[in-house]
Protein backbone atom coordinates (compact mmCIF):
# COMPACT_ATOMS: atom_id res chain seq x y z
CA UNK A 1 0.00 0.00 0.00
CA UNK A 2 1.36 3.58 -0.71
CA UNK A 3 2.53 5.18 2.24
CA UNK A 4 -0.51 7.42 3.81
CA UNK A 5 -0.98 10.66 2.46
CA UNK A 6 -1.27 14.33 3.69
CA UNK A 7 -3.55 15.01 1.54
CA UNK A 8 -5.80 13.81 -1.71
CA UNK A 9 -7.85 15.87 -4.15
CA UNK A 10 -10.33 14.04 -5.58
CA UNK A 11 -12.04 15.74 -8.79
CA UNK A 12 -15.26 15.22 -10.05
CA UNK A 13 -17.39 17.38 -11.04
CA UNK A 14 -20.15 15.62 -12.48
CA UNK A 15 -23.26 13.93 -12.86
CA UNK A 16 -25.46 13.17 -9.99
CA UNK A 17 -24.84 8.92 -10.83
CA UNK A 18 -21.28 9.06 -11.64
CA UNK A 19 -20.22 11.35 -8.32
CA UNK A 20 -23.07 9.08 -5.96
CA UNK A 21 -20.84 5.90 -7.72
CA UNK A 22 -17.45 7.63 -6.60
CA UNK A 23 -18.28 7.87 -3.24
CA UNK A 24 -17.44 3.86 -2.16
CA UNK A 25 -13.74 4.75 -3.28
CA UNK A 26 -13.72 7.84 -1.01
CA UNK A 27 -14.81 5.53 1.84
CA UNK A 28 -12.43 3.34 1.18
CA UNK A 29 -9.70 6.10 1.22
CA UNK A 30 -10.68 7.13 4.70
CA UNK A 31 -11.08 3.67 6.15
CA UNK A 32 -7.24 2.96 5.01
CA UNK A 33 -5.71 6.34 5.74
CA UNK A 34 -7.98 7.97 8.60
CA UNK A 35 -5.79 11.18 8.84
CA UNK A 36 -5.90 11.52 5.48
CA UNK A 37 -7.03 14.69 4.60
CA UNK A 38 -9.22 14.46 1.35
CA UNK A 39 -10.40 17.47 -0.42
CA UNK A 40 -13.20 16.81 -3.41
CA UNK A 41 -13.44 19.53 -5.90
CA UNK A 42 -16.33 19.41 -7.80
CA UNK A 43 -19.28 21.67 -9.22
CA UNK A 44 -22.27 23.56 -7.86
CA UNK A 45 -24.51 21.31 -9.88
CA UNK A 46 -23.98 18.31 -7.72
CA UNK A 47 -22.10 19.66 -4.40
CA UNK A 48 -26.00 20.27 -2.91
CA UNK A 49 -26.18 16.21 -3.18
CA UNK A 50 -22.94 15.89 -1.59
CA UNK A 51 -23.24 18.19 1.30
CA UNK A 52 -22.20 16.66 4.86
CA UNK A 53 -20.24 13.71 3.54
CA UNK A 54 -18.49 12.84 6.59
CA UNK A 55 -14.84 13.95 6.62
CA UNK A 56 -14.97 15.27 3.43
CA UNK A 57 -13.92 19.19 2.51
CA UNK A 58 -15.56 20.20 -0.49
CA UNK A 59 -13.55 23.21 -3.31
CA UNK A 60 -16.66 24.27 -5.18
CA UNK A 61 -15.85 25.63 -8.94
CA UNK A 62 -17.81 26.25 -11.84
CA UNK A 63 -17.14 24.54 -15.16
CA UNK A 64 -14.93 26.43 -16.90
CA UNK A 65 -15.92 27.58 -20.60
CA UNK A 66 -13.92 30.77 -21.13
CA UNK A 67 -9.90 30.87 -20.97
CA UNK A 68 -10.34 33.70 -18.30
CA UNK A 69 -12.17 30.83 -16.20
CA UNK A 70 -9.25 29.12 -16.42
CA UNK A 71 -6.96 31.83 -15.25
CA UNK A 72 -9.03 32.33 -12.31
CA UNK A 73 -8.70 28.87 -11.40
CA UNK A 74 -5.07 28.74 -12.16
CA UNK A 75 -5.19 31.38 -9.18
CA UNK A 76 -7.56 29.83 -6.74
CA UNK A 77 -5.57 26.07 -7.44
CA UNK A 78 -2.07 27.99 -6.10
CA UNK A 79 -3.49 28.28 -2.30
CA UNK A 80 -3.63 24.60 -3.07
CA UNK A 81 -1.34 21.77 -2.56
CA UNK A 82 -1.83 17.84 -2.73
CA UNK A 83 0.03 14.52 -2.43
CA UNK A 84 -2.26 12.98 -4.67
CA UNK A 85 -5.02 14.08 -7.30
CA UNK A 86 -7.42 11.57 -8.11
CA UNK A 87 -8.29 12.85 -11.81
CA UNK A 88 -11.74 10.95 -12.36
CA UNK A 89 -13.20 13.01 -15.17
CA UNK A 90 -12.07 13.02 -18.53
CA UNK A 91 -13.39 15.30 -21.03
CA UNK A 92 -11.54 18.36 -22.80
CA UNK A 93 -12.63 21.20 -20.66
CA UNK A 94 -11.36 19.10 -17.28
CA UNK A 95 -8.24 18.05 -18.53
CA UNK A 96 -7.31 21.56 -19.13
CA UNK A 97 -8.18 22.42 -15.26
CA UNK A 98 -5.63 19.66 -14.18
CA UNK A 99 -1.96 21.37 -15.01
CA UNK A 100 -3.21 24.41 -12.73
CA UNK A 101 -3.46 22.13 -9.63
CA UNK A 102 -0.48 21.04 -8.12
CA UNK A 103 -0.34 17.39 -6.71
CA UNK A 104 2.73 15.04 -6.50
CA UNK A 105 0.85 12.10 -8.63
CA UNK A 106 -1.86 13.01 -10.58
CA UNK A 107 -3.63 9.43 -11.15
CA UNK A 108 -5.89 9.45 -13.85
CA UNK A 109 -8.57 6.79 -16.09
CA UNK A 110 -7.05 3.98 -18.24
CA UNK A 111 -6.76 4.79 -22.00
CA UNK A 112 -9.64 2.73 -22.52
CA UNK A 113 -11.68 5.35 -20.46
CA UNK A 114 -10.02 8.33 -20.86
CA UNK A 115 -10.99 11.06 -23.77
CA UNK A 116 -9.50 13.53 -25.15
CA UNK A 117 -6.01 13.09 -24.46
CA UNK A 118 -6.37 12.57 -20.87
CA UNK A 119 -3.34 10.51 -20.69
CA UNK A 120 -1.28 13.61 -21.52
CA UNK A 121 -2.56 15.29 -18.32
CA UNK A 122 -1.93 13.13 -15.39
CA UNK A 123 1.55 10.54 -14.90
CA UNK A 124 -0.09 7.75 -13.59
CA UNK A 125 -3.48 5.41 -14.91
CA UNK A 126 -5.57 2.68 -13.67
CA UNK A 127 -6.08 -1.08 -15.09
CA UNK A 128 -8.15 -0.83 -17.95
CA UNK A 129 -11.18 -3.52 -17.49
CA UNK A 130 -14.19 -4.06 -18.49
CA UNK A 131 -15.96 -3.41 -14.58
CA UNK A 132 -19.15 -1.51 -13.82
CA UNK A 133 -18.67 2.53 -13.38
CA UNK A 134 -18.67 2.19 -9.90
CA UNK A 135 -16.01 -0.66 -9.59
CA UNK A 136 -14.12 1.81 -11.94
CA UNK A 137 -13.71 4.31 -9.36
CA UNK A 138 -12.62 1.64 -7.31
CA UNK A 139 -10.30 1.02 -9.39
CA UNK A 140 -8.23 4.46 -7.80
CA UNK A 141 -8.18 2.82 -4.33
CA UNK A 142 -6.72 -0.29 -5.77
CA UNK A 143 -4.35 1.40 -7.57
CA UNK A 144 -3.17 3.09 -4.42
CA UNK A 145 -2.34 -0.74 -2.90
CA UNK A 146 -5.93 -0.44 -0.88
CA UNK A 147 -6.83 -4.57 -0.95
CA UNK A 148 -10.34 -5.63 -1.07
CA UNK A 149 -12.01 -2.01 -0.61
CA UNK A 150 -15.88 -2.67 0.52
CA UNK A 151 -18.65 -0.07 -0.98
CA UNK A 152 -20.03 1.64 1.76
CA UNK A 153 -23.14 3.86 0.57
CA UNK A 154 -23.98 6.62 2.19
CA UNK A 155 -25.49 9.92 1.93
CA UNK A 156 -26.51 12.75 4.47
CA UNK A 157 -30.00 13.80 4.77
CA UNK A 158 -31.04 15.83 7.11
CA UNK A 159 -34.06 14.85 9.42
CA UNK A 160 -35.89 17.44 8.31
CA UNK A 161 -35.60 15.85 4.68
CA UNK A 162 -36.88 12.64 5.95
CA UNK A 163 -40.22 14.34 7.46
CA UNK A 164 -40.98 15.72 4.00
CA UNK A 165 -40.16 12.53 2.65
CA UNK A 166 -42.40 10.98 4.78
CA UNK A 167 -45.10 13.29 4.63
CA UNK A 168 -45.45 12.32 1.04
CA UNK A 169 -45.99 8.87 1.42
CA UNK A 170 -48.65 9.86 3.47
CA UNK A 171 -49.16 6.38 5.09
CA UNK A 172 -49.55 4.37 1.50
CA UNK A 173 -48.81 0.71 1.72
CA UNK A 174 -46.83 0.53 -0.73
CA UNK A 175 -45.05 3.35 -2.46
CA UNK A 176 -43.40 3.51 -5.63
CA UNK A 177 -41.06 6.04 -7.29
CA UNK A 178 -40.45 6.42 -11.25
CA UNK A 179 -37.70 8.47 -12.41
CA UNK A 180 -39.12 8.14 -16.03
CA UNK A 181 -36.70 10.10 -17.73
CA UNK A 182 -33.04 9.59 -18.96
CA UNK A 183 -30.88 12.53 -20.28
CA UNK A 184 -31.46 11.07 -23.75
CA UNK A 185 -34.66 9.83 -25.52
CA UNK A 186 -33.06 6.86 -26.81
CA UNK A 187 -32.94 5.93 -23.12
CA UNK A 188 -36.61 6.72 -22.18
CA UNK A 189 -39.19 4.20 -22.15
CA UNK A 190 -42.61 5.33 -23.01
CA UNK A 191 -44.89 7.32 -21.38
CA UNK A 192 -47.45 4.71 -22.65
CA UNK A 193 -45.99 1.82 -21.19
CA UNK A 194 -45.34 3.50 -17.61
CA UNK A 195 -48.90 3.93 -17.59
CA UNK A 196 -50.12 0.54 -18.71
CA UNK A 197 -47.65 -0.52 -15.41
CA UNK A 198 -48.73 1.61 -13.06
CA UNK A 199 -52.18 1.17 -13.68
CA UNK A 200 -51.43 -2.85 -13.51
CA UNK A 201 -49.38 -2.75 -10.49
CA UNK A 202 -52.07 -0.66 -8.88
CA UNK A 203 -54.62 -3.28 -8.91
CA UNK A 204 -52.12 -5.82 -8.03
CA UNK A 205 -50.36 -4.66 -5.18
CA UNK A 206 -52.88 -1.70 -3.83
CA UNK A 207 -49.94 1.12 -4.51
CA UNK A 208 -49.20 4.83 -5.14
CA UNK A 209 -46.67 6.09 -7.04
CA UNK A 210 -44.84 9.58 -7.14
CA UNK A 211 -43.00 10.70 -10.33
CA UNK A 212 -39.50 12.24 -9.53
CA UNK A 213 -37.16 13.94 -11.86
CA UNK A 214 -35.54 17.29 -12.71
CA UNK A 215 -36.74 20.53 -14.17
CA UNK A 216 -35.47 19.33 -17.68
CA UNK A 217 -38.33 20.19 -20.39
CA UNK A 218 -37.98 16.67 -21.24
CA UNK A 219 -38.73 15.08 -17.69
CA UNK A 220 -41.73 17.50 -17.14
CA UNK A 221 -43.35 16.69 -20.33
CA UNK A 222 -43.06 12.87 -20.06
CA UNK A 223 -43.87 12.85 -16.43
CA UNK A 224 -47.30 15.53 -17.13
CA UNK A 225 -48.10 13.02 -20.29
CA UNK A 226 -47.90 9.34 -17.67
CA UNK A 227 -49.94 11.43 -15.36
CA UNK A 228 -52.51 12.02 -17.90
CA UNK A 229 -52.68 8.55 -19.00
CA UNK A 230 -52.36 6.53 -16.10
CA UNK A 231 -55.60 5.24 -13.85
CA UNK A 232 -52.86 5.18 -10.83
CA UNK A 233 -52.91 7.24 -7.71
CA UNK A 234 -49.78 9.59 -8.93
CA UNK A 235 -48.10 12.38 -7.06
CA UNK A 236 -45.88 14.23 -9.77
CA UNK A 237 -43.07 15.69 -8.20
CA UNK A 238 -41.01 16.25 -11.56
CA UNK A 239 -38.82 19.67 -11.06
CA UNK A 240 -40.32 20.26 -7.75
CA UNK A 241 -37.67 18.53 -5.30
CA UNK A 242 -33.89 19.53 -4.09
CA UNK A 243 -31.45 17.07 -4.64
CA UNK A 244 -31.60 16.41 -0.62
CA UNK A 245 -35.14 15.99 -0.65
CA UNK A 246 -34.94 13.17 -3.66
CA UNK A 247 -32.28 11.78 -1.75
CA UNK A 248 -34.95 11.54 1.28
CA UNK A 249 -37.67 10.41 -0.89
CA UNK A 250 -35.74 7.72 -2.48
CA UNK A 251 -35.02 6.34 0.90
CA UNK A 252 -38.92 6.55 1.81
CA UNK A 253 -39.96 4.41 -1.15
CA UNK A 254 -40.20 0.80 -1.61
CA UNK A 255 -38.72 0.76 -4.49
CA UNK A 256 -37.56 3.21 -7.68
CA UNK A 257 -38.48 2.41 -11.58
CA UNK A 258 -35.80 3.80 -13.38
CA UNK A 259 -33.74 3.48 -16.64
CA UNK A 260 -29.91 4.57 -16.96
CA UNK A 261 -30.13 7.79 -15.06
CA UNK A 262 -28.84 9.20 -11.67
CA UNK A 263 -31.37 8.87 -9.60
CA UNK A 264 -31.05 4.88 -9.56
CA UNK A 265 -27.71 5.24 -7.97
CA UNK A 266 -28.93 7.71 -5.55
CA UNK A 267 -31.80 4.90 -4.64
CA UNK A 268 -28.87 2.16 -4.45
CA UNK A 269 -27.05 4.47 -1.45
CA UNK A 270 -30.14 4.97 0.23
CA UNK A 271 -30.25 1.00 0.05
CA UNK A 272 -33.61 1.32 -1.41
CA UNK A 273 -34.62 -1.81 -4.53
CA UNK A 274 -33.77 -0.22 -8.15
CA UNK A 275 -35.89 -1.72 -10.99
CA UNK A 276 -33.82 -0.71 -13.78
CA UNK A 277 -34.93 -0.48 -17.33
CA UNK A 278 -31.50 -1.30 -19.64
CA UNK A 279 -31.53 -1.68 -23.35
CA UNK A 280 -28.80 0.69 -24.64
CA UNK A 281 -26.18 -0.11 -22.59
CA UNK A 282 -25.45 -3.42 -20.53
CA UNK A 283 -26.83 -2.71 -17.05
CA UNK A 284 -23.36 -4.76 -15.70
CA UNK A 285 -21.74 -1.12 -17.00
CA UNK A 286 -24.27 1.43 -15.61
CA UNK A 287 -26.84 -0.19 -13.73
CA UNK A 288 -27.98 0.13 -10.07
CA UNK A 289 -24.89 -1.56 -8.43
CA UNK A 290 -26.92 -3.59 -5.68
CA UNK A 291 -27.57 -7.34 -4.09
CA UNK A 292 -30.03 -8.56 -5.15
CA UNK A 293 -30.04 -7.34 -8.88
CA UNK A 294 -33.62 -6.78 -9.88
CA UNK A 295 -32.47 -4.81 -13.33
CA UNK A 296 -34.47 -6.23 -16.38
CA UNK A 297 -31.92 -5.92 -18.88
CA UNK A 298 -32.86 -6.53 -22.62
CA UNK A 299 -28.90 -5.02 -23.92
CA UNK A 300 -28.53 -8.64 -25.54
CA UNK A 301 -31.43 -8.76 -27.82
CA UNK A 302 -30.83 -5.01 -28.66
CA UNK A 303 -27.84 -5.95 -30.14
CA UNK A 304 -28.93 -8.56 -32.05
CA UNK A 305 -32.12 -7.05 -33.36
CA UNK A 306 -30.59 -3.54 -34.01
CA UNK A 307 -26.51 -4.63 -34.71
CA UNK A 308 -27.34 -7.34 -36.13
CA UNK A 309 -24.51 -9.21 -34.05
CA UNK A 310 -24.54 -11.23 -31.05
CA UNK A 311 -23.65 -10.12 -27.48
CA UNK A 312 -20.69 -11.58 -27.41
CA UNK A 313 -19.20 -9.62 -30.01
CA UNK A 314 -20.59 -6.07 -28.68
CA UNK A 315 -17.65 -4.04 -27.07
CA UNK A 316 -18.27 -3.13 -23.24
CA UNK A 317 -18.92 0.54 -23.55
CA UNK A 318 -20.89 -0.31 -26.97
CA UNK A 319 -24.39 1.22 -26.91
CA UNK A 320 -27.44 0.15 -29.17
CA UNK A 321 -28.47 3.92 -30.75
CA UNK A 322 -31.91 3.05 -31.98
CA UNK A 323 -35.54 4.50 -31.08
CA UNK A 324 -36.74 1.02 -30.28
CA UNK A 325 -34.54 -0.26 -28.36
CA UNK A 326 -36.20 0.01 -25.31
CA UNK A 327 -39.40 -1.28 -26.63
CA UNK A 328 -38.11 -4.67 -25.99
CA UNK A 329 -38.75 -4.32 -22.49
CA UNK A 330 -42.58 -5.33 -22.12
CA UNK A 331 -44.51 -4.54 -18.78
CA UNK A 332 -44.73 -7.82 -17.69
CA UNK A 333 -41.15 -7.89 -17.27
CA UNK A 334 -40.93 -5.30 -14.85
CA UNK A 335 -44.19 -6.60 -13.37
CA UNK A 336 -41.70 -9.98 -12.65
CA UNK A 337 -39.56 -7.60 -11.00
CA UNK A 338 -42.04 -6.29 -8.62
CA UNK A 339 -43.06 -9.61 -7.64
CA UNK A 340 -39.72 -10.44 -6.14
CA UNK A 341 -39.37 -6.46 -4.23
CA UNK A 342 -42.99 -7.47 -2.71
CA UNK A 343 -41.94 -11.18 -1.85
CA UNK A 344 -45.53 -12.01 -3.87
Amino acid sequence: MTAQPKNIAFFRLSALGDVVLAIPMLRALQKAWPNCKITWITSSAVYPLLEGLEGIEFLVINKPRKVKDYLALRKLFKQYSFDILIAAQASFRTNLIYPHINAKRKIGFDNGRAKDLHSFFVNEQIVAKNEHLAEGFMGFATHLGIESPTFDWHLSVSEEDKRWASEQRAGAKKYIAINAAASKAERTWSAQNYSDLMTKAAKKYDCQFVLTGGPAENEVALAAQIETLTEAGVTNLVGKTKHKQIAALLGEVDCLIAPDTGPAHIAVAMHTPVIGLYAVARSTLSGPYQEPNYTVDKYPEAVTAFLGKDFTEAGWHERVHHAGAMDLIKVEDVLAQLDRVFKV
